[in-house]
């Protein structure tokens, strides 16, 4: 009996110690040529579990919408020295800010990524990208 309520009691203990962290959504903008950035963070406790970053667009006809929902017809993979699109591109960012952070991350003039382990996947200008990144922090 006295072990049974030993262990009891160090179950009881180590859920209290092991309880899930808490979950919180950050949200960061900037703005670079008439163009607003927003990421959004998802941590749990202090570790970022989700990173999502989108951009405002106007089109020829003065509509206003988003990169990520024109996907394709944003029209930069025959522009891109990688062959990816924008989306493709942020996707490819939102993992490595998700996975390194910001903090590592150097610009050029540009600003577009120094890293090699950034231009890999993403070599559009970022500048903006980091700048939303770090007010959502």
């Amino acid at each position: 009996m006295k072990k049974t309520v030993c262990l009891f009691a160090a179950m009881v203990l180590l859920a209290g110690c092991g309880g899930s962290a808490e979950t919180k959504e950050l949200t960061g903008t900037a703005e670079s040529k008439g163009q607003t950035t927003t990421v959004k963070i998802t941590k749990e406790g202090d570790k970022v579990t989700g990173v999502s970053i989108d951009e405002t667009y106007t089109g020829e006809d003065g509509e206003q919408t988003t990169k990520k929902t024109l996907k394709d017809d944003y029209n930069m993979k025959s522009a891109s020295s990688i062959g990816k699109e924008w989306y493709e591109q942020i996707e490819f960012l939102e993992n490595y800010l998700k996975e390194n952070g910001a903090d590592n991350i150097t610009l050029d003039d540009s600003g577009k990524a120094t890293n090699e382990d950034v231009l890999t996947g993403c070599t559009v200008g970022i500048q903006q990208y980091i700048e939303a990144y770090k007010n959502a922090k």
